[in-house]
């Protein structure tokens, strides 16, 4: 029996999560399905970084070679689930794979030995004749700390300061500050926003940006009615929400406490406002993180109590949520928005990651 004979029934974020439940093992996932036996894999435990949840997950491995992934019970994270991307994405480490350093030449590229890519590197920035903040350094949203620091050592020893993150805005200090960590991280917690009351979902999508979030509010719905609202982009949600708007004027309306919402929230038990990592990447983010702060701040006896913290925010990228953010920040400060001077035959030489556009809206 595969879950391809179950019409509409595998369309969600943890859809093949019915693989690993069934209990007599019918249901299997494909990519592992009749390839090893348990007892021949290695077993790592590990944390899943595709978002920023933070998922607990166990990595089984024969060799050098990932056969499947599986999550970890931890009730405070993940409990016993893990989305699809999470399941699945190790495929990635066998297909289309860049496993060594290509040069192009002509209008193809070559397989090269690290110290002749690093070569061509070095002769080409000193063909460029570019100096000091004419030279830019770009960090992906999957780096670590370790590459970040080396990134950014890299780039000051070649005189430059022009450091940038690989998002919208990223050559701009977070409009959040990360000078203290609650500026910046899921404070409510994800067991937390089961308990909330009331949920405000600003600038997020959570059932794409963070499955497991999602997973916990429609549990709370379902079981309890949970109120929620959004301001932002409607989407497919599986939970009712009440939709207040798309911009930063229904941001203000409501930090004013106009509208019925509005008092609902000031007079809830446990309010929750959940910022997605979307207004932090908008132009008017700064404008619309002052305008929930400052309604949080009028409200902090209802906010901000013995073990709740009812300001959250949500990021999208696990570079913004773990112990990077301080360092990503000055990355991000240390950005000059200066334009480059053109290089050699006028066209601007750069290594870079395309990733799709984002959306702008809040």
């Amino acid at each position: 029996m595969s879950l391809r004979w179950l019409p509409g029934a595998a369309t969600g974020a943890h859809a093949l999560t019915r693989a690993t439940v069934c209990p007599v093992g019918a249901l299997t996932a494909k990519p592992y399905a009749f390839t090893a036996r348990p007892w021949e894999l290695k077993k790592t435990e590990s944390i899943d970084v595709l978002d920023a949840v933070g998922s607990n997950i166990r990595v089984d491995s024969r060799g050098v070679q990932v056969m499947r992934v599986l999550p970890r019970t931890n009730d405070d994270v993940n409990e016993e689930w893990i989305n699809d991307k999470t399941r699945f994405a190790f495929d990635g480490l066998k297909y289309q794979r860049l496993t060594t350093p290509l040069i192009r030449q002509g209008e193809t590229f070559v397989p090269a030995a690290w110290h002749e890519a690093l070569g061509f590197i070095a002769d080409g920035l000193r063909r460029s004749g570019a100096q000091g903040n004419e030279i830019q350094a770009i960090a992906g949203a999957l780096a670590d700390s370790e590459s970040l620091v080396a990134l950014k050592d890299l780039i000051n020893r070649l005189g430059s300061d022009n450091t940038a993150l690989e998002t919208p805005l990223g050559d701009r200090p977070p409009v959040h500050g990360v000078d203290v960590r609650s500026n910046y991280t899921f404070n409510s917690t994800l067991a937390g926003a089961e308990d909330a009351d009331l949920v405000l979902l600003v600038g997020t999508n959570p059932r794409h940006e963070a499955a497991i979030l999602n997973t916990r509010l429609r549990k709370s719905w379902l079981e309890r009615g949970q109120d929620i609202a959004l301001i932002g982009p409607a989407f497919d949600a599986t939970f009712r929400f009440e939709h207040l708007g798309t911009d930063l004027a229904a941001v203000k309306q409501l930090a004013s406490g106009k509208g019925k919402f509005a008092e609902r929230l000031a007079k809830a038990k446990r309010p929750m406002i959940v910022v997605g990592s979307a207004v932090a990447e908008h132009g008017e983010g700064a404008a619309a993180f002052a305008a929930l702060a400052k309604f949080a701040e009028a409200n902090k006896a209802r906010f901000f109590t013995d073990g709740w913290n009812g300001f959250s925010v949500l990021q999208r990228v696990r570079l913004a949520a773990g112990d990077c953010p301080d360092l990503a920040a000055r990355l991000a400060r240390g950005g000059v928005r200066r334009r480059l001077r053109p290089l050699a035959r006028g066209r601007r030489r750069h290594a870079q990651v395309h990733l799709p556009p984002q959306r702008r809206r809040l």
